[in-house]
């Protein structure tokens, strides 16, 4: 495939994007052009040509997004490439697990709440505006899933 100016613009943004998020630069660059490719998954090769980056980099960047479940890889009868693409299909079970770590997180700052003294009350209170918050969204989203399910019907 080859690349229009505004898909390299779009790919740099969505780098951007995931770098202010914490990731390593080309990690979201290839989450970018994983995203934009028309056949939806793109050989090692291509993404080392694609981005203009060192085959180091690119596989260390690889075995991050694998490691984070966020792409896999298949193969082709006949052909030694891989072939990489995000793992997309399975999203549903992927915000569950991160209302999951919202649960953990509710916990943490409710001990932390528990253990606290008042000699910052300002703090406290910000902190549990925050923990109900994170408890009023986690029973908030299923009513939402079913709201989408039933739109999509």
């Amino acid at each position: 495939m080859v690349l229009t100016e505004k898909h390299k613009e779009l790919i740099e943004r969505i780098g951007v994007f995931h770098e202010h998020k914490g990731m390593q630069p080309l990690v979201g660059r290839i989450i970018g052009l994983l995203l934009v490719h028309e056949e939806g998954e793109v050989s090692f090769d291509e993404i080392v040509e694609q981005l203009g980056v060192s085959k180091s980099a690119v596989s260390n960047a690889l075995t991050f997004l694998q490691a984070k479940g966020r792409c896999v890889y298949s193969t082709r009868p006949g052909d030694r490439k891989r072939y990489f693409a995000l793992k997309v299909s399975d999203w549903r079970e992927d915000f569950q697990k991160d209302l999951e770590n919202i649960s953990e997180i509710q916990k943490f700052i409710d001990e932390v709440l528990e253990i606290r003294t008042d000699k910052n009350p300002e703090f406290n209170c910000n902190m549990k505006d925050f923990s109900n918050f994170l408890g009023f969204f986690k029973k908030e989203i299923p009513a939402l899933f079913d709201r989408f399910k039933r739109q999509q019907a």
